[in-house]
C-alpha cells in the first residue's frame, strides 16, 4: 500500500530516526541509496524499504512519494530509495581488533570500517561515537554492516579486558619507545591497533597501558588517520602472511 502523505504516522516515526536520541529509542537508523540498500539487505538487517519508483526495485517496497524521500533523507539529492535497518551486535569473537581513541570526523570513521574490512579486521572498537550517523554510513559503504563495532565510553577499560585475553595493543605514535612497522611481526598474535584522535592522538593513559608503540618511517609527517590505518592494515594483512 502507497504512503503518499510526509504527515503519515509511519512516515513522523521514521523522521525521528535523523536523530540520535530517536535512533537510541527505535533501535533502527536509515539508510539511503540504492548500493547501501542492497548491502543492507544481505547484512539482512532491513525492516523496511521506502521508493519513490513506478516499478518497485523490491517486491516487499512501500511505494511513496518523492517529498517523503526528501524528508527523511540528509542529501541536497537524494536517490528514490530508503532502508530502514535494526541496529544489532554481531557479537563474534574477535581477533584482529582496530580500536579508535575519540575520533572525531565521520569520513575518517567510516573510511576505517571500510580499511578493517577490506584488511580482514573483524571488529572495530569505538570510543563515544554515534556510529549511526549518516556521513560515517555512507563513508563506510556498507562495511560497517558486518563488521563486529565494540561501543564504549572508557576506551582504557576495554583494551584492559582485551589485555587480559591475551592481546597485545600497538598504540600508533612516535615517541622515544616507539618502533618502525616492519621492524615488528604481528604472525599469529591476537592485535589491537590503536588509532588516534586527528589532532590530539592517542591519550596519554592508553599508551601507557599499550605493549608496543609503533610508528611509520616517512620522509614527511602528512598521514592523516585513515591513511595511517590502511599502511598498518596492509603490512599485517599482506606483509605477515
Amino acid at each position: 500500500m502507497a504512503i503518499t502523505s510526509t504527515q503519515d504516522p509511519k512516515i513522523l516515526k521514521y523522521k525521528k530516526l535523523l536523530t540520535p536520541k530517536g535512533r537510541q529509542e527505535q533501535q533502527l537508523f536509515i539508510v539511503e541509496g540504492y548500493h547501501l540498500v542492497k548491502e543492507a539487505i544481505e547484512a539482512n538487517i532491513v525492516i523496511d524499504i521506502l521508493e519513490f519508483n513506478d516499478i518497485l526495485t523490491y517486491k516487499n517496497s512501500t511505494q511513496v512519494t518523492r517529498a517523503i524521500i526528501k524528508t527523511l533523507s540528509t542529501t541536497q539529492t537524494p536517490q528514490n530509495i530508503i532502508a530502514i535497518c535494526k541496529i544489532q551486535d554481531l557479537n563474534i569473537k574477535a581477533n584482529k581488533i582496530i580500536a579508535l581513541n575519540k575520533l572525531q570526523d565521520p569520513g575518517n570513521i567510516g573510511t576505517i570500517f571500510r580499511l578493517a574490512k577490506s584488511f580482514g579486521f573483524d571488529s572495530v572498537i569505538v570510543e563515544n561515537i554515534d556510529i549511526y550517523n549518516e556521513k560515517i554510513i555512507r563513508s563506510s559503504q556498507g562495511a560497517m554492516f558486518s563488521l563486529n563495532i565494540i561501543k564504549t565510553n572508557d576506551l582504557s577499560k576495554e583494551l584492559s579486558a582485551f589485555k587480559k585475553d591475551d592481546f597485545l595493543v600497538y598504540s600508533t605514535t612516535l615517541n622515544k619507545n616507539s618502533i618502525k612497522l616492519n621492524d615488528i611481526d604481528f604472525r599469529n598474535k591476537k592485535i589491537v591497533i590503536v588509532l588516534g584522535n586527528e589532532g590530539n592522538g592517542i591519550d596519554k593513559k592508553i599508551i601507557d597501558l599499550s605493549d608496543f608503540n609503533v610508528y611509520i618511517p616517512i620522509e614527511f609527517e602528512s598521514l592523516n588517520v585513515a591513511c595511517c590505518g590502511a599502511i598498518i592494515m596492509n603490512k599485517i594483512y599482506n606483509g605477515d602472511k
